[in-house]
């Protein structure tokens, strides 16, 4: 599968993408939220893995924005954060699972199969 990663730190970037080639998909990444739309759009991926909060765009946003382009793309939402107001997104724009940082290459492969297998 191929998988758009958005995170505006390098190192977790890094580190998901080291994960997500290791169990044998294509990664592409971006940097900031609108950066991570302008490349869902290019790229088509299967996936997406976003940061929640992110220069330019949140992740909420951009999945909004993905979505709105009438893809029902599976995705993971990253956060450290662990307040409720990150679970509020609700509907079309609400990420299919939420992964708090930090993670371990176990849980991103957990989250993305369950992102995978949502309705």
């Amino acid at each position: 599968m191929k998988i758009l990663i958005a995170d505006d730190d390098r190192l977790v970037r890094a580190l998901l993408e080291d994960v997500l080639r290791g169990l044998g998909h294509e990664v592409v990444n971006a940097a900031d939220g609108s950066e991570a739309v302008d490349l869902f759009l290019r790229e088509r991926p299967d996936a997406v893995i976003l940061d929640f909060l992110m220069p330019r765009l949140s992740g909420v946003d951009s999945l909004a924005r993905m979505r709105q382009s009438g893809s029902r793309v599976p995705a993971v939402l990253l956060t450290a954060i662990s307040a409720p107001s990150v679970r509020e997104a609700t509907g079309r724009d609400a990420p299919d699972v939420i992964l708090e940082k930090p993670f371990d290459a176990r849980a991103v492969s957990r989250a993305l199969e369950r992102a995978l297998r949502a309705p």
